[in-house]
């Protein structure tokens, strides 16, 4: 029996165009002092164009299931969430015992999730609290937020 790929195609309206980003936070933009969006400003994919290093949002281009995830360096204290059109969608909050930090005890936290959005959805990674000031990226080590369509 031979397989139809015809119908199959039709289903899926982002064969062949694949939506995925990952971006990086510059070294320059460690330690941020600022609440709410933090700027991944150093593109490394941005299929489908959705993800603008310019405001740090990703703003969905085709509907359907995405996992979303940031991985941040952290010495000392980091806390961060991914947000959806204004709203916490999971959250991430992570502290190292300050009494045995040292030169090489940064660690990496990270927090993903599986999200729908619809086209024209907006996600990005928010600050609060103190934590935000150890967030970091230097040339060894990476803060970065990525994304990509399921189906």
């Amino acid at each position: 029996m031979a397989y139809d790929t015809s119908s199959r195609a039709l289903a899926l309206p982002t064969l062949g165009r694949p939506v995925a980003f990952t971006a990086k936070l510059k070294v320059d933009d460690s330690h941020p002092k600022h609440s709410g969006v933090l700027k991944f400003a150093n593109v490394l994919v941005n299929e489908g164009g959705g993800y603008s290093p310019d405001t740090g949002i990703f703003s969905c281009p085709v509907d359907g299931l995405y996992h979303l995830m940031v991985h941040m360096t952290v010495y000392g204290c980091g806390q961060c969430a991914i947000f959806k059109n204004g709203e916490k969608v999971v959250s991430l909050y992570h502290r190292n015992l300050t009494d045995r930090l040292s030169y090489n005890s940064s660690q990496v936290a990270s927090v993903g999730s599986v999200v729908k959005l619809s086209k024209k959805d907006e996600v990005w990674i928010n600050l609060w609290g103190l934590g935000r000031q150890d967030i970091f990226a230097t040339e060894d080590n990476d803060t970065i937020f990525t994304g990509f369509h399921l189906r």
